[in-house]
């Protein structure tokens, strides 16, 4: 689910070159040290051209698409580090599911095995959580493992509606993007403490310098967060509405 798909098109393009930017950049801070912002200048300022652009937006490309791995277990591992949860609706799908099921026990006492067909016949009067995940079970069926019912949703919204694939592919290229930024601004400051101990005085703007990449990193972190929630919220809800639309249909006779 995680790997980038060749249906997010332009969108991996822009993802991977912004997102392997900063590593791009620490590459050539490790061979041509830039000690200070107005060294950094000076470092631009001779060796500008189109030739060096180019090349520079091409490392950037490979660097953005070669880590995608990496810059995964880097989010997984800050999402547990910082007890943030990146999943939309998780928490209620498997928390209404048991509930639901045990309401219709409770309704229906001489049927203590109620079918998950019986189980939507009150499905007006249910709250709008409740209905999507008896959608969700009559079409999907439960996994184990939340990931796995994200491929299936997007299994299933590529075959049935591609405007909410679009909506949810830009979503997760903006999510890589931000995701490998943090990563990549990790990096260029371990490059930044590491031409500190080469420079041969300390000057003022290199741990602030540091310090704001940090900064940075941590802030395009929680923008990840936030871009692969909307991922998961297009995914669900565009398949709860095109799941609903074609079972409103069959119901009519259409």
């Amino acid at each position: 689910m995680e790997q980038l798909k060749s249906a997010l098109g332009p969108f991996e393009l822009f993802a991977s070159i912004v997102g392997g930017a900063p590593l791009a950049i620490a590459v050539c801070l490790i061979f041509n040290p830039a000690y200070t912002p107005y060294d950094l200048t000076l470092l631009v300022q001779n060796n500008l051209s189109g030739t060096a652009v180019l090349l520079l937006l091409f490392l950037s490309y490979i660097l953005g698409g070669a880590i995608q791995g990496v810059t995964w277990r880097y989010f997984l591992a800050l999402c547990k580090f910082f007890n943030h949860d990146y999943h939309y609706f998780r928490a209620e799908l498997f928390k209404r599911s048991p509930a639901i099921n045990s309401a219709n026990s409770a309704a229906n006492p001489t049927s203590i095995q109620t079918s998950e067909t019986d189980a939507t016949t009150d499905r007006p009067a249910l709250e709008f959580e409740d209905k999507l995940v008896l959608l969700l079970r009559e079409q999907m069926g439960m996994p184990k493992n939340i990931d796995w019912l994200d491929a299936r949703l997007a299994a299933y919204l590529k075959a049935h509606d591609k405007a909410s694939v679009t909506a949810a592919e830009s979503h997760m290229a903006n999510h890589i993007m931000y995701r490998n930024l943090s990563f990549g601004c990790v990096v260029l400051s371990a490059v930044m403490v590491i031409n500190l101990f080469r420079a041969q005085s300390l000057t003022f703007e290199q741990p602030v310098l540091t310090l704001l990449l940090l900064g940075l990193a941590y802030v395009t972190f929680f923008r990840s967060v936030s871009f692969k929630r909307w991922h998961q919220r297009d995914v669900v809800l565009g398949f709860y509405f095109t799941a609903k639309a074609k079972q409103d249909s069959h119901d009519n006779g259409d």
